[in-house]
């Protein structure tokens, strides 16, 4: 896809693909697989952070092995002007239960997703976030996330993309203290090395590697990944929310097979609630999600009884492990 001409070149997009395999590559194992030297690796690896093409590298975690469930908590604003807005999204954003925020137009004029050990824990949550509001929340709806797959930003390399999982509580796998020192410390910064963790957390580097090796190997650790800002490659980020009609569930089965492998489309989340399935979608434009959409709509008309579509302005935070999992 040749959406970033002029924006990225060859070497650029293929360092964006190997970071979004594994961010904790390093420069020199990024540098083989490109074809470039290590110091050139290292400068347009710099250089694509300082542009804000790339905000920050996160480690995708999966919460439910830590026994939390995952809530999505969607809210339609009034009585806000532009400021007073962003200034509630940045009250919602610094909360220890909330991993995931964004803001957009549609529907809705925020998602967020909420981390609960409970229905109990995210009742109160809820509570919490409706009266920091007050009266300025119009409507709001929330689902419950069942499984996820992270599959990778297909606009880069639609070839030998690595998907990450979610999914819904299960029984807590038993993490130490510096198993979760650790998850915290590469939770905003995935591409710290193994060296620095051990200095930052003062413990020898063969704990630092066994704990981290370790937490790959439960599968409480994912991936890690690149934030990319897609906007700055001159792409449309919408949420497709989709409510499923009474079909066989073999056919709600080919349409989300259908979902991981259509080329827009990197986020596949299977909610229960106002919501059965939410799909990120990357585009170019809005004519491209019509398209995207009405392809949907013509091969599975009898799955989809109501959708819904929000473009994603912006995205306030994405953390897998806040301070609630300490």
């Amino acid at each position: 896809m040749k959406y970033f001409e002029g924006l990225l070149d060859e070497k650029d997009r293929k360092i964006l693909a190997e970071l979004d395999r594994n961010a904790r590559q390093t420069d020199s194992e990024i540098a083989r697989k490109v074809r470039i030297s290590k110091q050139v690796a290292n400068y347009r690896i710099k250089n694509l952070v300082d542009k804000g093409i790339i905000s920050n590298f996160y480690t995708l975690i999966n919460v439910g092995e830590l026994g939390f469930s995952s809530y999505y908590l969607f809210f339609q604003f009034e009585n806000l002007n532009e400021k007073e807005e962003k200034s509630l999204l940045e009250q919602i954003k610094s909360r220890s239960y909330v991993g995931w925020l964004v803001s957009g137009t549609g529907r809705w004029d925020a998602v967020i997703l909420i981390y609960a050990k409970s229905a109990s824990d995210f009742n109160i949550f809820l509570n919490e976030l409706l009266e920091l509001c007050a009266n300025r929340v119009h409507e709001y709806r929330f689902t419950s996330l069942i499984s996820a797959e992270h599959i990778g930003y297909k606009f880069l390399n639609e070839k030998n993309l690595i998907s990450a999982q979610q999914t819904d509580s299960s029984l807590p796998l038993k993490l130490d203290k510096t198993d979760r020192l650790i998850l915290k410390t590469i939770s905003q910064n995935a591409r710290l090395s193994v060296v620095d963790i051990s200095e930052k957390l003062k413990m020898p580097i063969h704990v630092a590697h066994y704990h981290l090796k370790e937490l790959l190997k439960k599968n409480v650790i994912e991936a890690f990944k690149p934030k990319i800002e897609v906007n700055k490659l001159g792409l449309q980020w919408h949420l497709l929310l989709v409510q499923f009609s009474a079909a066989k569930e073999a056919r709600r089965r080919e349409f989300i097979d259908f979902c991981h492998v259509n080329s827009r489309i990197y986020y596949v989340t299977n909610t229960i609630g106002e919501y059965n399935l939410m799909l990120d979608i990357h585009v170019k434009d809005t004519e491209e999600f019509r398209k995207v959409l009405f392809d949907l709509k013509e091969k599975f008309s009898d799955v989809i009884k109501i959708y819904e579509s929000i473009i994603i302005f912006h995205e306030y935070k994405i953390d897998y492990f806040t301070d609630l999992f300490l």
